[in-house]
Order: C-alpha cells, then sequence, then structure tokens
C-alpha cells in the first residue's frame, strides 16, 4: 500500500509540469548509444505511457524510459524513470530490457507510441492526463 501511495503522489507531481503530445515513434529494448546532449529533464515513478504521452520539454525529441522493477505489481505498470531530450538521438543503439526509447520523430523502430493508455494507479482503468495532471478516467482528449 505504501508504494500506491507514493507512486500515485509521484505521477501527479511528475504530470504536472507535462504537456499532451503522444510520440510517434518508438523503440523497445533500446537506447540512444551516444545522444548529442545530456537529458534536460528527468521524471521518476512514473508509467511508461506517461512518458509516452506526454513531452516534458518544449523541445523534446526523444524520451528514454527505464523500468524500476519495484512498481511491477502496481496499477498501470511498467514504472520508472523516464529522461527527456532537446537533441539528437544518433543512430547507434544499446539493447536493454528494460529500455523504451520514443521518439517525437520517425526515428523509432515502430509507429505509434507505443505503450497504451495512461492508467489509473487505483483501480487501472485508461483515461489521460490534463497538462496539469488531472487524470481523466476514460479520457482520450485531454488537454
Amino acid at each position: 500500500m505504501r508504494d500506491f501511495v507514493i507512486v500515485s503522489v509521484l505521477v501527479l507531481a511528475a504530470s504536472v509540469v507535462a504537456t499532451l503530445d503522444p510520440a510517434t515513434t518508438n523503440t523497445n529494448g533500446k537506447f540512444p548509444t551516444k545522444p548529442s546532449c545530456s537529458p534536460v529533464k528527468t521524471s521518476k515513478a512514473i508509467q511508461a505511457a506517461e512518458c509516452s504521452h506526454n513531452t516534458r520539454t518544449s523541445k523534446q525529441t526523444f524520451a528514454v524510459f527505464t523500468t524500476d522493477h519495484k512498481y511491477d505489481k502496481v496499477n498501470g505498470a511498467p514504472y520508472g524513470t523516464c529522461e527527456a531530450y532537446n537533441c539528437d538521438p544518433g543512430t547507434a543503439m544499446t539493447a536493454s530490457a528494460d529500455a523504451w526509447t520514443f521518439f517525437w520523430s520517425g526515428a523509432g523502430e515502430c509507429d505509434g507510441e507505443g505503450v497504451g493508455c495512461i492508467k489509473n494507479p487505483v483501480d487501472g482503468m485508461c483515461g489521460c492526463e490534463n497538462s496539469d495532471g488531472t487524470f481523466v478516467p476514460g479520457g482520450s482528449n485531454c488537454e
């Protein structure tokens, strides 16, 4: 229960500074080996779906999500760390079972955001989050 409360609070806090803008492509199981910059913003204990659906910077080009397995049993898993970048990812990718890279370009191996809906950590119901962090159960047109 304690992990659930911590995740819920962190999800809401992390979402407040995000803007709904789903990734256009993604690559699961890999991350850029040598991006041309460091992450601009890092969000911890968030859903992979939040990382793929919401930009964290105004010029975000890609984000790397790394799974944190201590949250594997929480509704909405996987949870982990999302690092947002404003630069070119480069072309070399490193394999990692816990990595998922989301692109706001055509650089990914698969089309779309890849993860599915953002889920309510309380009951697992799909929905979306407004830019102010408000979760809308069943929603798909958040602002």
